[in-house]
């Protein structure tokens, strides 16, 4: 049997991690997927596609070896066996097949959560990610991925769970808030503006700069200037596409007072045009708020941050409802 031969075959891993936490907390907090973004550090993004009491459809983007992928899972909710399997029905990239299952036992220190994969690599791998040509190479990037995400993921869970600081995400330092607006526009000119962040110092009045670091159609990073107060700060994202329906995205390096800033624009046809949402999710940094704010309380520091971003939203939604009717009038005149 030759290399390319073993590479098909499946790949199994398991990762364990004891807890000193209730088994039915591990479980439900495991099942929380939407609670990932917040929780776990390579995951980036979490979309529930479907959903009923015994099964999540979620489209998840993570990094993996630095690198940005996105796929679709099915998970079965098993929790008179305390157990949560999965199986990537879009696999990533360099993927034929990934499954596994999320179990929690109860032992005496509190919870025993094994976490296990099986994968198989794709035959043919070429020009899929940057650095991986050969099935080998495939399965040395998956390897690694899969080891280094799942101890990260382990000990992330032992901490929220152990602190509680994410319990149900009722966190003082965490928030979730939102703008939107219906825009006379169709969904294409509504996303073609949005996506085209190259574009948005010509677009928008706050944003001075914007650095493409890597745009393939799906995936973004670029560095946005942008005018605060009088003062210029550098805004690194990195964002995940779907055409004229959401772009999902994360600050690797959010603003000093923050911790985590993740978010979402959702475009949705309706009556008189499309519904334009900016949903965000942040998680206030306390040494941060010290800083910018001196003492406060992380209520009164929480309201800041979701005026503040609520406002560059707004403006962005302005301005995007501007040059949209400026565009319409230009197809008429």
């Amino acid at each position: 049997m030759n290399t390319g031969d073993r590479n098909l075959q499946m790949n199994f891993y398991q990762h364990t991690i004891e807890v000193a936490a209730d088994v039915n907390d591990a479980y439900a907090l495991s099942a929380e997927v939407e609670a990932w973004p917040q929780i776990f550090p390579p995951c980036k993004g979490v979309r529930v596609i479907e959903r009923t009491d015994s099964s999540q459809l979620v489209e998840i983007t993570a990094l993996a070896n630095g690198k940005l992928m996105t796929w679709r899972s099915t998970r079965e909710l098993l929790p008179e066996q305390r157990a949560i399997s999965f199986r990537q029905v879009q696999p990533s990239p360099l993927l034929r097949s990934m499954e596994g299952c999320w179990r929690f036992f109860p032992v005496q220190t509190g919870t025993l959560i094994v976490l296990e994969h099986r994968f198989e690599i794709k035959p043919d791998v070429r020009g899929l990610v940057d650095g991986v040509s050969t099935p080998e190479e495939a399965l040395s990037f998956m390897s690694k991925s899969t080891d280094t995400n799942s101890k990260r993921e382990l000990q992330a869970i032992k901490q929220a769970l152990e602190s509680r600081t994410f319990q149900g995400l009722q966190s003082e330092l965490y928030g979730e808030f939102q703008e939107e607006m219906v825009i006379a526009a169709s969904p294409e000119a509504v996303y073609s503006l949005l996506a085209r962040a190259q574009d948005w110092p010509q677009v928008l009045s706050h944003c001075h700069d914007v650095e493409m670091r890597y745009d393939d159609g799906q995936h973004q990073e670029f560095i946005m200037t942008v005018d605060v107060k009088g003062q210029m700060e550098h805004i690194r994202s990195i964002r995940c596409c779907t055409p004229h329906a959401s772009i999902s995205y994360f600050q690797p390096e959010p603003p000093p007072a923050l911790r985590r800033h993740s978010g979402k624009w959702l475009i949705e046809r309706v009556p008189g045009g499309v519904r334009v949402v900016s949903w965000h999710a942040v998680e206030l940094k306390p040494d941060g708020m010290k800083q910018v704010w001196g003492d406060i309380s992380p209520g009164d520091a929480l309201a800041r941050v979701t005026k503040a971003i609520n406002d560059n939203s707004r403006g962005t939604m302005l301005a995007i409802k501007e040059r949209t009717a400026e565009q319409a009038q230009g197809r008429l005149s």
